[in-house]
């Protein structure tokens, strides 16, 4: 079973004429959605609200069949975020973080609800805010003697946490506790400012040596590094390009999914085909979510037909 802790935000779209469409959203959320329609057993362990956008989070993850894991509603409103598509169509995001549902919870009540069947959990994102590291390690600790794997999405958000010195030396702590990390190009350009591309990959290796990295460069493709592994891909071009609004979160999903189904093997149980094969229901993932509208990762019967497809095109 995964479980996962982090933001759910409505992220309020841009949707022409001068209107916005309210989208049910946050990278950890966008997780526990795109994991569920691959037929992952998944629950969500950060609170939801009283309010009308809370009740239909919860009828998002029912529906997905996902499952909501605490006893409570938060009194506090959901979390919004205003969003602005660019040229490139790469999502800017202004959030509103104080006095949200999703972050009024104890660490005592997160521990309560991971469940005795828990093999992965999955956090990363906004849940990585300096004013939450308590509850949070002690979470993760908690996990650690459960036998439960942590898996992080590093996410950077660097205008919506509160201080970033903390924040750096947060994420160094998760990190170094995480056996699967995904990051992207732009996340090490903001966390390691003075570094290459390849030399901010070797500090973050450097804080979790024995982890699963994935490495996603935009249009570039993406890479797995696992200790003997190193698997490049490049890009499946997205036909119709719309945006890449939830794309990495997609892209994350899938490769978790995919690595709980063979049962979560180490570095030296899998195979270098059987580890490509994970990356590519990740990036064909990825890409359908990028002819959709927001983020909507596929199911496991788009996926198969999607890659049935791709095998077909390859010849």
């Amino acid at each position: 079973m995964l479980a996962v802790i982090g933001e759910n935000v409505v992220d309020i779209m841009p949707a022409g004429h001068g209107l916005y469409q309210p989208c049910l959203g946050g990278s950890p959320f966008n997780v526990v959605i795109g994991a569920a329609r691959r037929g992952i057993d998944v629950c969500y362990l950060s609170p939801l609200s009283q309010d009308h956008f809370g009740q239909q989070f919860a009828r998002y993850l029912a529906d997905n069949g996902a499952r909501y894991g605490l006893p409570f509603f938060s009194p506090a409103p959901s979390s919004l975020a205003m969003v602005s598509v660019d040229a490139q169509q790469q999502p800017q995001y202004s959030l509103y973080r104080s006095g949200i549902a999703d972050r009024a919870v104890s660490a005592e009540q997160q521990i309560a609800a991971l469940a005795s069947d828990c093999k992965l959990l999955h956090l990363g994102s906004l849940a990585l805010e300096p004013e939450d590291a308590p509850r949070i390690r002690a979470v993760l600790q908690a996990a650690a003697a459960k036998q439960i794997l942590i898996s992080v999405d590093i996410n950077v958000r660097l205008n919506a946490v509160s201080d970033v010195s903390t924040y750096h030396s947060f994420l160094s702590e998760v990190t170094a506790l995480s056996q699967f990390i995904k990051a992207s190009d732009e996340d090490l350009q903001l966390l390691y400012p003075q570094l290459s591309t390849t030399d901010a990959l070797a500090a973050l290796r450097a804080t979790a040596p024995t982890a699963l990295i994935a490495l996603t460069e935009g249009d570039k493709g993406a890479t797995l590094y696992w200790q003997q592994h190193q698997i490049s891909l490049a890009v499946i071009p997205a036909a119709p390009f719309v945006d890449t609004v939830g794309a990495g979160d997609t892209f994350w999903a899938n490769l978790l999914a995919a690595l709980l189904q063979l049962g979560l093997p180490t570095a030296a149980q899998i195979s270098a085909a059987q580890l490509t094969q994970c990356l590519q229901q990740a990036m064909l993932a990825a890409s359908l979510n990028i002819a959709r509208q927001g983020c909507n990762p596929p199911n496991s019967a788009e996926l198969a037909a999607a890659l049935v497809q791709l095998q077909s095109a390859k010849g």
